[in-house]
């Protein structure tokens, strides 16, 4: 009942929106447009910043520098985010995944108020994750160099051998 209602009122709404520039839009392109596509994609830079500031944080830069290479990052993900490129992508990857239907039922959810309040948390909380997955790639990363440095050898005893 829940989903007929949501598709229901998606289909009430959707007209009001379905258009740009006097074009019609695809489900996929009206939910690129609800989820404010390019300024997610800006946010999520920015909240994933720290990363780059930890990767550069053996190099001695003062809080000027450190500013100017934010924006400079800032810079070049307002090149990514603006790309049409990543917007024709992430419309085709979504439209693989995603029914037109589906697609509906995702921007009802996102005209929700949890739906506003996810999409305005969710850059942030997905920067938190991935510096907090790093962390834990770097923790356990000796382990994985450990077995790729033993395939090498054994690779490389397989074609001294094979060279005989």
């Amino acid at each position: 009942m829940k989903k007929i209602l949501l598709l229901a009122l998606s289909f009430v709404i959707l007209p009001l929106a379905a258009q740009e520039n006097g074009k019609e839009l695809s489900p996929a392109e009206q939910l690129l447009k609800i989820m404010k596509f390019e300024q997610t994609v800006l946010e999520g830079g920015e909240a994933g910043f720290t990363m780059v500031e930890q990767s550069l944080a053996g190099q001695g830069l003062n809080k000027e520098e450190m500013a100017q290479v934010k924006d400079a990052f800032m810079a070049y993900m307002d090149k990514v985010a603006t790309d049409p490129k990543l917007k024709a992508k992430t419309k085709e990857i979504y439209e693989g995944a995603f029914t037109n239907d589906e697609i509906l039922e995702l921007i009802a959810f996102y005209r929700t108020p949890i739906g506003q309040k996810s999409m305005e948390v969710m850059p942030t909380l997905t920067g938190e994750i991935m510096n907090f997955s790093q962390q834990l790639a770097q923790k356990h990363v000796g382990s994985f160099q450990d077995a790729l440095t033993k395939i090498i050898e054994r690779k490389t005893a397989r074609e001294q051998k094979e060279a005989e």
